[in-house]
């Protein structure tokens, strides 16, 4: 956490917010009479500034973005919200899609109006890929960093906000400069994953990439002690990351994954397994490459007529070839983006999260939860998520998880028993409105 004296008491904390409602500001309400004493009263929101690389919207394919969306429609609706990101392609898009902030400002990667200005932006954007790729995956986006500092609006937000709220690793890596651009700000910060943990996962097949990514992790640990020292508040998805980052107490925030109204699930009437995840993300990819090969067969060979269907955008070449190459009949459905996915979990007679790398609670398994599905899942998917006797099957062996989709898939209705219990407690556990209130008490302490 901070150094005590800025978070002397939550008294202070009340006078700077007694102060900003008295000062006009562009945060102004309305002026109201006061009856027959004549004096006026502003009514004001909280200034908050709203950090993140990407940008939540109703169509985003990743369940990170679904978590940003309903942070911006709360912030949206009840502060006075300014979103800053990384003016990249894919943010340029989403911001012309429904449920984006009503004021975002998108920074780096600007054509320039000059040579100079076009010069500088694409050394920027190289020595940002250079340094991630080399030195620091977890870096802050250079080009966002440019931004921020040639842009005077995004500078005047920053210096006027009451509340800066960083989502992700990137983003918190900020801090330090966002504390001298506003030192009397309260400063929040949303670690969605632990990256030390994550990169401590990936795959270390040779000596070169084993000391590469234990120098990345070391790194990742000492950033995030400091990162944690420096913020007001430290928001985690589960005590096992607050555990790891150190220095508790952090506010554990369970992402509002349920709306409350997903109908009790039926058992299926036919073997179909979902594997629900944003393909495009490394160790997603990983995972159901994996899962074709060493798990999938041994499930096609005692249930010839089941079904996998891969359902989330982002499916990289060689994940397409691989599945163009099986052979009729296999069973393996790549499936892509869904419009209606409450449709295709109603269809499940089984999820499954195979994912053995990545750090953080993975929402895919908490959706399917939600749902009221029998989830058959990796310890790595299970992580985080605080319950008793959640799973139908929780096994890292292939041939594990092959016999815990194979025994719901012979007993459908056995299994859907203990999910019909898990998904009331799951709907409630990731609620929007405990969800709700969490945020809210973040902002004034």
């Amino acid at each position: 956490m901070r150094p005590p004296q800025p978070m002397a008491s939550s008294s202070m904390w009340g006078a700077r917010i007694s102060r900003n409602i008295c000062t006009p500001s562009s945060s102004t309400l309305a002026s109201l009479g006061a009856g027959t004493s004549g004096k006026m009263h502003r009514v004001t929101r909280l200034r908050v500034v709203l950090i993140s690389m990407y940008v939540g919207h109703e169509r985003v394919p990743h369940a990170g973005g679904r978590y940003l969306l309903a942070l911006q429609r709360l912030l949206d609706a009840e502060t006075d919200l300014t979103m800053l990101t990384v003016g990249n392609r894919l943010n340029h898009e989403a911001a012309q899609k429904q449920g984006v902030p009503g004021r975002l400002l998108l920074l780096g990667h600007e054509p320039g109006r000059n040579p100079v200005a076009k010069l500088v932006n694409r050394l920027t954007v190289g020595a940002d890929a250079r340094l991630r790729r080399r030195r620091d995956p977890g870096l802050p986006s250079l080009p966002f960093v440019l931004g921020l500092l040639r842009s005077p609006r995004a500078r005047a937000a920053v210096r006027e906000a009451d509340v800066i709220d960083l989502q992700y690793s990137e983003s918190i890596r900020l801090v330090r400069l966002l504390r001298r651009l506003n030192p009397d700000a309260r400063i929040t910060g949303t670690f969605h994953d632990v990256m030390s943990q994550s990169f401590s996962r990936e795959p270390q097949d040779s000596p070169a990439t084993r000391r590469y990514w234990q120098r990345v992790a070391t790194r990742s640990r000492a950033q995030e002690s400091h990162m944690v020292e420096r913020l007001d508040e430290v928001l985690v998805f589960s005590r096992k990351d607050a555990e790891l980052l150190g220095n508790p107490p952090h506010t554990v925030v369970h992402p509002p994954l349920s709306v409350g109204l997903e109908p009790p699930h039926e058992p299926a009437d036919a073997p179909v397994v979902v594997v629900v995840s944003y393909l495009a993300r490394d160790e997603n990819d990983k995972a159901a490459l994996w899962t074709i090969e060493h798990v999938w067969p041994r499930v096609h060979a005692a249930r010839p007529e089941a079904v996998i269907r891969f359902i989330g955008g982002g499916a990289s070449d060689r994940l397409r070839d691989t599945v163009a190459a099986l052979p009729a009949g296999s069973g393996v459905v790549l499936a892509g983006f869904v419009d209606d996915l409450d449709a295709e979990y109603a269809a499940a007679a089984v999820s499954l999260v195979p994912v053995l790398q990545g750090a953080g609670v993975k929402f895919k398994t908490v959706e399917a939860l939600c749902h009221g599905v029998p989830v058959v899942t990796t310890t790595v998917g299970a992580e985080g998520i605080e319950g008793e006797d959640l799973y139908a099957g929780l096994a890292d062996d292939p041939g594990a998880l092959a016999d815990a989709l194979l025994a719901v898939l012979d007993d459908p209705a056995g299994a859907q028993e203990r999910s019909d219990l898990v998904q009331h407690w799951a709907q409630e556990t990731y609620g929007r409105e405990r969800f709700d209130t969490t945020i809210r008490s973040t902002w004034v302490r």
